[in-house]
């Protein structure tokens, strides 16, 4: 009897992972105003933009990272704005920030965010364009310029690993991931203090994790999480830093000296084996344009300028 009663028990947790599964699986999220910017309707996923300095000419596009948003540039985005005279655009990637989050995968992935960079920057008139992208923001742009090489005149990528394996995936994503339990695992992603092991890893050890960094993270669906895979489609076929290297164009690599999710050591290696070798940033951890603001814009406007 006691076993019977398990075995209908067990049944019944396992129909409701399943239920919950599916149920997480399928959510999606019309874009809306995030983070100071506005809705930009596409033909594609809608993207939230936010637009600094003069409307018209070449255009530095800001593309952020993985769980992040256009907030992780607002320590930047104005100063960068003023000190080239150049018109600055950060986009929030599909399904991050305020822009949609479709329940299609492969809107995710390489193809479907740079489609939708794209598309944003045809909404947007911009016809020349020096590209910025952080960590999975850099694999982005990579696949932007490579589609269209006219366009984009030059890219700056920060701490974007350069190859596969270079990378150290938190522990919360794969536990959140992970088939059946995972779903039931991400409804508890709202809580603080499970996010902040993992949002550190965004951070040198002793930098104190953003309020904004908490605020992105929510945003994403659970495809979101789980389907960012940008930087891992194009490794998975060419290196990344290989591919930067043939661009033909100019390219600015910026790590952070104290960067532990994509590690600076074999990181830096890679990229210099490439004939990019990184301007790497004392003190900072992953995400140099938070952590040392001085530091990145000087590095950028003088990239710009050369």
């Amino acid at each position: 009897m006691k076993r019977r009663v398990l075995a209908v028990m067990l049944l019944v947790v396992l129909v409701g992972l399943g239920g919950n599964a599916v149920l997480v699986a399928r959510t999606e999220r019309a874009a809306e105003a995030f983070g100071g910017g506005r809705v930009l309707a596409l033909p594609g996923p809608d993207l939230n933009v936010r637009e600094y300095g003069p409307a018209g000419g070449p255009a530095i596009v800001l593309l952020h990272g993985y769980s992040a948003s256009i907030q992780w540039w607002e320590p930047v985005a104005e100063a960068l704005a003023a000190a080239t005279g150049r018109r600055v655009i950060a986009l929030d990637l599909v399904g991050h920030g305020g822009s949609e989050a479709p329940r299609a995968a492969q809107a995710y992935g390489a193809e479907g965010q740079a489609a939708a960079v794209r598309a944003a920057l045809d909404a947007l008139g911009v016809r020349r364009a020096a590209l910025v992208g952080h960590s999975m923001g850099g694999g982005v742009a990579t696949a932007v310029a490579e589609a269209e090489p006219e366009r984009i005149e030059r890219v700056v990528v920060v701490d974007t690993y350069g190859d596969t394996g270079l990378v150290a995936i938190p522990a919360m994503r794969s536990v959140v991931c992970a088939p059946v339990l995972g779903p039931a695992v991400d409804r508890f992603r709202g809580i603080d203090a499970l996010s902040t092991s993992s949002l550190q890893t965004g951070f040198a050890a002793d930098y104190p994790v953003p309020d904004f960094a908490y605020r992105s993270l929510q945003r994403l669906t659970h495809t979101g999480v789980c389907d960012s895979d940008a930087i891992e489609d194009l490794n998975a076929v060419r290196p990344v830093a290989d591919r930067l290297a043939g661009l033909g164009r100019p390219v600015l690599v910026l790590w952070g000296e104290r960067d532990v999710i994509t590690p600076t050591g074999p990181n830096v290696a890679r990229f210099t084996a490439a004939g990019l070798p990184p301007r790497v940033i004392a003190g900072s951890g992953h995400s140099v344009m938070v952590e040392r603001p001085e530091e990145f814009l000087a590095a950028v406007t003088d990239f710009l300028a050369a």
